[in-house]
């Protein structure tokens, strides 16, 4: 684990590194980058400890950043409007970021699943080295730019002689930002918004929670180096969508309404996490417990006390 270290990391309002920046800095000096578009989430962090410093992605000129040991960039546009916006700010802003800290001691760059092309059985498990197509139902032009940045990265880390590496990161959940999708499910059963289930199939995923992201993430960062690897980053158990709705129901009494089309409200992937375990070793937290954990906290008022 990081300690007593220096830290950037990117997007540290968000879902994901907000845990990251958060429980880095109990042992770390950590420097949490965004734009901060929430005044509040600027102040939560600063009360905790953490400096904040200003960060867009495909800024060009980074020389207000401050110098560190270690980069974490969670940071992305997840819902480019376009394909140059998707590549303009993901995939070159990240080169612009990856020059500024040429001589950190290693570079975090976390993809995303969606690079992956869709699997013919949904439930089949897919290693570093599948096929790529790249699809997110929520964006059309997100895992465009996911995979671009990735040719970047790779580039950079080379050019740069930069250690760093590559994770393509699942269905992440738990308590910060928008909740992941399961929280997302609460969201749809709360104002009657139907679920979309793929006819005749489930949506299976490796859903990880915000805690085990949080070790995985340093474990990785030990191997990052050039050329830089690219490894799976999701939970270890395989949960479709529509046995989260089920557990979700059993433990807020909400009530589900599903309804078939060609394709499910979420496309996932299920990952082969074989890498990331002889990485960073087993995760921690498992879907049941990590749900329950992220309900009593996002939605106390649904969920008993004796859950």
């Amino acid at each position: 684990m990081l300690n007593n270290v220096r830290v950037l990391v990117t997007g540290a309002t968000g879902q994901v590194a907000r845990p990251i920046a958060e429980a880095l800095n109990a042992n770390n000096e950590v420097w949490a980058a965004a734009r901060f578009s929430d005044p509040r989430a600027k102040q939560e962090l600063e009360e905790q400890g953490i400096n904040t410093v200003y960060f867009s992605m495909g800024d060009a000129d980074l020389s207000a950043l401050p110098d560190v040991d270690y980069v974490i960039h969670c940071g992305c546009n997840t819902d480019p409007k376009t394909p140059d916006e998707g590549i303009s700010q993901n995939a070159e802003g990240t080169g612009f970021l990856m020059q500024r800290y040429r001589d950190v001691r290693a570079f975090f760059h976390m993809s995303s699943s969606s690079v992956y092309g869709l699997a013919a059985d949904a439930s089949e498990a897919v290693a570093e080295d599948a096929q790529l197509g790249g699809y997110a139902s929520y964006s059309p032009h997100y895992a465009m730019s996911k995979q671009s940045t990735e040719a970047v990265v790779r580039f950079q880390a080379r050019v740069l002689n930069l250690p760093t590496i590559i994770a393509r990161l699942d269905v992440a959940y738990g308590t910060r930002g928008h909740g992941g999708a399961p929280m997302a499910l609460v969201q749809f059963m709360k104002h009657g918004i139907p679920y979309h289930r793929a006819a005749g199939s489930e949506s299976f995923c490796s859903p990880i929670h915000e805690d085990d992201i949080v070790e995985q993430v340093q474990g990785l960062l030990e191997h990052a180096a050039v050329p830089a690897p690219i490894v799976n980053l999701g939970g270890d158990e395989v949960v479709s969508m529509e046995q989260m709705l089920s557990y979700i129901e059993s433990l807020t009494g909400l009530k589900a309404t599903v309804e078939e089309r060609d394709m499910a409200t979420w496309q996932m992937t299920v990952l082969d996490n074989t890498l990331r375990k002889q990485m960073a070793g087993p995760c921690k937290v498992s879907w049941q417990d990590g749900i329950a954990s992220a309900l009593s906290v996002r939605y106390p008022d649904l969920v008993s006390q004796d859950e």
